[in-house]
């Protein structure tokens, strides 16, 4: 286990935000072995389906989201985890009209992002 040099102690609200796609935000923090990305969508917002060599993990906070992974839909919301392996085709889509918050977790730590 890492010593006390390793710990990093942030707040989300002085990350700076990026706008990836029209309508979805989101704030980055890089560990020393993963990538925690916090996104917020706004509704009728789109993450076209992509892929990436990263393991990703996403927990729906807030709202409801259409996630498409390896061309199955299902329908997430609040408390809802999803794993998507690595080099699997996914993407997401708002439904209904409440802005919708996640938190993904990107294993190994990600160089580049879609």
């Amino acid at each position: 286990m890492g010593g006390a040099s390793s710990v990093s102690v942030v707040q989300w609200d002085v990350l700076p935000v990026e706008s990836p796609r029209p309508g979805i935000f989101r704030q980055t923090l890089h560990g020393d072995r993963q990538t925690v990305v916090r996104y917020r969508y706004a509704p009728g917002s789109v993450f076209p389906v992509h892929a990436h060599p990263e393991e990703q993990v996403t927990m729906v906070l807030r709202g409801t989201l259409a996630l498409e992974v390896a061309g199955k839909e299902s329908i997430c919301g609040p408390g809802t985890v999803v794993v998507i392996p690595g080099g699997v085709p996914h993407g997401a889509r708002v439904v209904g009209e409440e802005e919708v918050e996640t938190l993904n977790t990107f294993v190994p730590r990600r160089t580049s992002a879609p």
